[in-house]
């Protein structure tokens, strides 16, 4: 996929790129105005972001940088690791987010693949004991929700919206589709996140 940046700059994406900075962007990253995607991982996460920088080196800045930010209400500082692409993402940044909200944009659902699904589980996703597997997608809108929901169906998994005590929504992997979720997205979990998994 090629993607531009004022008239003569080109930048040439991978498939497997595309697949990674869409299941990026389900999760953890965010899109700058300017084009740019952020990436960044709690410090505990460092192998995983190193996979990540390492597979989109070719389209992004050199480096890690750390951050340390400081929490006032609870005294806690919280050590993270960035990155950002080159900023080409432009056009995404228009069907990404409108109106300052976050959305699922139909047009990339063709992108969406078991490396995104397993990049998105990896940021945003978790399993318990009492065999429970969430996204959160709080950050998303209900129409948004409901394609992410349409999306996962149409590789077999059964979802539904699940609302928390505080009424925050998330998607839930029906307890008799783990098994067809797990085996989708185990081959491409990133061994440092392997405690995600059953």
């Amino acid at each position: 996929m090629i993607f531009t940046a004022r008239k003569n700059l080109k930048l040439n994406v991978s498939d497997k790129q595309v697949e990674i900075l869409v299941g990026c962007l389900l999760g953890d990253a965010y899109l700058t105005k300017l084009g740019k995607i952020q990436i960044e991982q709690s410090e505990k996460q460092e192998d995983y972001i190193r996979w990540k920088h390492k597979e989109l080196s070719s389209i992004s800045y050199s480096g890690l940088k750390n951050v340390v930010r400081f929490d006032k209400k609870d005294n806690r500082v919280t050590r993270s690791l960035r990155f950002w692409t080159r900023q080409y993402f432009r056009s995404w940044r228009e069907i990404f987010y409108q109106q300052g909200n976050k959305v699922f944009p139909k047009d990339l659902a063709k992108w969406i693949t078991p490396l995104s699904i397993a990049v998105w589980f990896m940021d945003d996703g978790s399993y318990d004991k009492k065999y429970k597997c969430i996204f959160c997608t709080q950050s998303f809108d209900e129409k948004s929700q409901l394609e992410l929901v349409r999306v996962l169906q149409s590789f077999g998994i059964e979802v539904i919206l699940d609302k928390d005590k505080m009424s925050r929504i998330s998607l839930r992997i029906r307890n008799k589709s783990l098994n067809v979720f797990f085996e989708l997205v185990k081959p491409y979990i990133h061994p440092s996140m392997y405690y995600k998994l059953p």
